[in-house]
């Protein structure tokens, strides 16, 4: 028996676009180069995503009902694809998955990722958090490959590598909000190396850590880097032929090189300044002069 719609999660009873216009995300600008077919399964595809992330990220870390609500979207999912929805999100998910032939494991991959946030995150090295920015970045992307219109197989590791690429640039800019609720992404072993605690990762960090010479300064100059390297690994695996179809992901990753470079340019003060953006006015600046 079908639930009625009052006893579902309050984002169940909601369309895809009323999901995505809420969100409020740097990934709607890329929704202008699709056509309408395409954009309404790129909305369906972003809505799942957005619904399953703030499942665990709203409610925090061990919250009673994150569980239970990344349970109710992950049966979602496969009713979508067994051609059973019963939300109006699961609906548009199974008519994209039938008009594009979308394949639901790597939107299972990034219900596994979401599920590791279910407890504190505490990677060890970079290779460690690799594997979680695969799951809740990277397989979004691979998703999104054939509603962009790109071969699946050619275009799949720029894809794994831009979303890593998008994820880092992500962690980065929310240390601040991250370390206000007790999470810090960033591999242990980079903090030990640069002498940061993760209690310093916060809007009110001691003072002395702050210092354009000191430790926090060190990390993120040394992050900052190694964001950049990311994006230069996956312009280099941009297939030619899918050039053109991955418009919108080549816009996704101009916006988050802009990000980057604020960060970059912050430094320290990415910690005492509210979260970092990107304006409208640039992004559709990138959109219709930085693309070709």
């Amino acid at each position: 028996m079908i639930p009625a719609m009052s006893s579902l999660p309050l984002a169940a009873q909601r369309s895809p676009a009323e999901i995505a216009k809420a969100s409020g995300s740097n990934f709607l600008v890329a929704f202008a180069f699709l056509s309408p077919g395409r954009r309404r399964a790129l909305l369906a595809v972003y809505a799942f995503c957005r619904v399953v992330d703030d499942a665990v990220d709203r409610a925090g870390p061990g919250a009673d009902d994150a569980e239970d609500l990344l349970g109710f979207w992950e049966r979602e999912l496969e009713a979508a694809f067994a051609g059973e929805p019963r939300t109006p999100l699961g609906y548009a998910l199974h008519q994209a998955a039938r008009r594009f032939e979308l394949d639901p494991e790597p939107l299972r991959e990034l219900c596994r990722g979401v599920r590791m946030d279910l407890a504190p995150p505490a990677y060890e090295t970079f290779d460690d958090l690799v594997t979680y920015m695969r799951r809740v970045a990277s397989a979004v992307g691979v998703a999104c490959l054939p509603v962009f219109g790109a071969d699946r197989h050619r275009a799949r590791p720029y894809a794994e590598e831009l979303g890593v690429a998008l994820q880092y640039v992500n962690i980065l800019r929310d240390l601040r909000e991250d370390g206000d609720q007790g999470r810090c992404y960033l591999p242990r072993a980079e903090l030990r190396r640069h002498g940061v605690e993760p209690a310093w990762l916060r809007s009110s960090p001691p003072v002395e850590a702050l210092a354009p010479d000191g430790p926090v300064a060190a990390l993120l100059l040394a992050e900052t880097g190694r964001a950049a390297r990311l994006f230069e690994r996956a312009e280099a695996l941009l297939p030619a032929a899918d050039r053109r179809a991955l418009k919108p992901a080549r816009l996704m990753g101009r916006i988050y090189r802009d990000l980057l470079a604020r960060v970059t340019g912050l430094g320290p003060e990415v910690l005492l300044r509210p979260r970092v953006r990107c304006p409208r006015w640039r992004k559709l600046a990138l959109a219709l002069f930085g693309i070709y």
